[in-house]
């Protein structure tokens, strides 16, 4: 079950993504009905609840169950964190942003095409931002971090967060090469901040309240 886990995390959800490189996502979401977006992102969030599982069951059978994942409980300092780093990552994420401008890479900034625009629509993208933020920080930080570093033997955290991260930004290729750049770089953030706190949830509420704010502020 670890090696079905690692193979989702890995090759399968970054592989899926891949599929559709070159795809213009957001002239092909443009012209689709509010219900067939609101469709297919119930099928996502769905998707990665059914990863979530995989990688619970693989807890479970390893015996270490969420607490092998840093999955301790919630308290305080876990949103002191959270917010922290959304304002350092933020200025991290812009900075890199404007310097792949330079080179000819500006990043198009904007999912709005992603969104939906009717009120039942914008509620089902609150679960989805739950839903990335705690299955993807359990999936890529919490599970394939921590068992990369421990099925390679490695003394630091660095390859393991690089792979991860990599595979982390491979899963968001929609969003074309700078994009791509700029989620694996945001995900090695996340990496970050999971190993300096040994916590899980300053990620999950970091990632839950930047994928809601495009809602409001599409990024």
């Amino acid at each position: 079950m670890t090696w079905l886990s690692l193979s989702i995390l890995l090759l399968i959800y970054p592989g899926l993504s891949l599929l559709g490189i070159g795809e213009d996502y957001s002239k092909l979401l443009d012209g689709i009905s509010q219900g067939a977006l609101v469709f297919l992102l119930v099928t996502t969030v769905l998707f990665q609840w059914a990863i979530f599982l995989v990688n619970y069951a693989s807890v479970y059978l390893e015996g270490t169950g969420l607490k092998g994942l840093a999955l301790k409980r919630l308290r305080l300092v876990d949103f002191a964190w959270a917010f922290s780093f959304m304002l350092a990552s933020y200025l991290i994420l812009s900075a890199v942003s404007w310097m792949l401008g330079q080179i000819g890479l500006p990043s198009g900034g904007d999912v709005a095409w992603l969104i939906p625009k009717d009120s039942v629509g914008r509620v089902v993208w609150v679960f989805v931002s739950f839903t990335a933020g705690f299955c993807e920080e359990i999936g890529f930080r919490g599970y394939l971090l921590t068992r990369l570093k421990l099925i390679g033997r490695f003394k630091s955290w660095i390859i393991p967060a690089l792979i991860s991260s990599l595979a982390f930004g491979a899963c968001h290729v929609y969003q074309g090469l700078p994009g791509f750049i700029l989620v694996s770089i945001y995900g090695l953030l996340f990496s970050a901040l999971f190993v300096r706190t040994g916590r899980i949830w300053p990620g999950i509420i970091a990632h839950f309240f930047w994928d809601l704010g495009a809602l409001f502020f599409p990024h």
